[in-house]
């Protein structure tokens, strides 16, 4: 059925609905590059492996201020609200920890909130880094004190200009990767339950496997990138778990529409298979357009995240891109041919005929 659009120079549903490209049957060629891109992954995690971080090594965590009491004489003071301060106070602090052989995630911290007052303490940064053995805990806080010219006051309430290092242990961390698993497998199973309860079951296993798609793209690529593995990337799969969904129900959706329609109508002896082609094709052109914005402005608010924001929260955003792009792909391109290779209508019961 030819739909009816607006005289205009250009129109983006117009060109989609025109075109001759059929989604659902072209989608063997579209998995190729998923498969490529997830053996890659799959290389990555059996040589090099995840790049964990303190959150699942375990490790210490210890905080430096820039402007306190403890200075000696003389002594350098900084700002951490100047970016030129910081900078340098960043990179003195990652000389002392690149002596002792450790990589460091360092976070600003503006003030500090002293529990059981309502004082302020003075700015500081907050270093993490994975010593697991505890071995040089000590040396590295007075490497850091000699650094910037902090005397140690002892049981002071600040210890001076560093704080005593806390430990994070591996465990609480393997425990939020299970409560992560736990979470990430209940929300598959309702969702096919959902989706398969509105639709049909097929729909529901499309679904559950472009979810695995998308999950397992997003996986690869951070693998690919190196980014940090810790309680911020738990966070992105569930989010993207939730997410990438919202495409493929919309097509879902109008499928189910106009199937029900009577529009999309087909002649005996026709493959099964040829005319859910046909419908699911029409279907994803009929939502395309607003597959295709909805994305674009989510994936722009999320890269403006990744670009302007600190380094705690580009560990976060870069997964999501990563999964919102996959997540778009795998409903466009992948879910609609898998659907159309599966679904077969049900058989209408023949209703007892009563005779008199």
């Amino acid at each position: 059925m030819t739909k009816n659009y607006k005289k205009e120079r250009f129109s983006i549903d117009k060109t989609i609905a025109n075109s001759k490209f059929n989604y659902a049957k072209n989608m063997k060629w579209f998995i190729i590059a998923p498969l490529v891109l997830i053996v890659v992954g799959v290389i990555l995690l059996f040589t090099v492996g995840f790049n964990l971080g303190i959150d699942f090594t375990g490790g210490s965590v210890v905080k430096v201020y820039a402007n306190s009491d403890a200075k000696i004489e003389g002594a350098k003071a900084y700002n951490l609200n100047d970016s030129a301060d910081y900078n340098e106070f960043r990179r003195q602090i990652e000389d002392v920890l690149d002596d002792f052989g450790f990589k460091i995630k360092i976070y600003r911290t503006s003030t500090m909130t002293i529990e059981g007052t309502s004082a302020t303490e003075e700015p500081c940064v907050e270093i993490q880094y994975q010593d697991t053995d505890g071995s040089q805990r000590t040396l590295i806080k007075e490497a850091l004190q000699a650094k910037f010219g902090y005397e140690d006051k002892g049981t002071e309430l600040w210890s001076g200009a560093v704080t005593e290092p806390s430990i994070t242990t591996a465990t609480a961390s393997s425990e939020l990767l299970m409560n992560c698993f736990i979470a990430m497998l209940v929300a598959i199973v309702l969702i096919l339950v959902y989706v398969g309860f509105r639709f049909e079951f097929t729909s529901g296993l499309a679904a559950i496997l472009a979810l695995f798609h998308d999950l397992l793209i997003m996986t690869a690529c951070v693998l690919i990138c190196r980014i940090q593995i810790n309680a911020s990337f738990v966070a992105a799969l569930v989010t993207i778990l939730g997410y990438s969904i919202n495409n493929t129900i919309i097509i879902f959706d109008r499928i189910r529409e106009n199937r029900k329609s009577g529009e999309y109508s087909f002649e005996k002896g026709v493959a099964q298979a040829k005319q859910n082609e046909t419908l699911a094709n029409a279907s994803v052109k009929e939502t395309m357009t607003r597959s295709i914005f909805t994305t674009l402005t989510t994936l722009i608010t999320i890269s403006l995240v990744a670009i302007i924001g600190v380094a705690d929260i580009r560990e976060f955003a870069l997964p999501i891109i990563f999964g919102i792009v996959a997540g778009f792909y795998s409903s466009v391109f992948i879910t609609p041919g898998l659907w159309a290779m599966a679904y077969r209508p049900r058989k209408k019961r023949k209703k007892e005929v009563k005779t008199a």
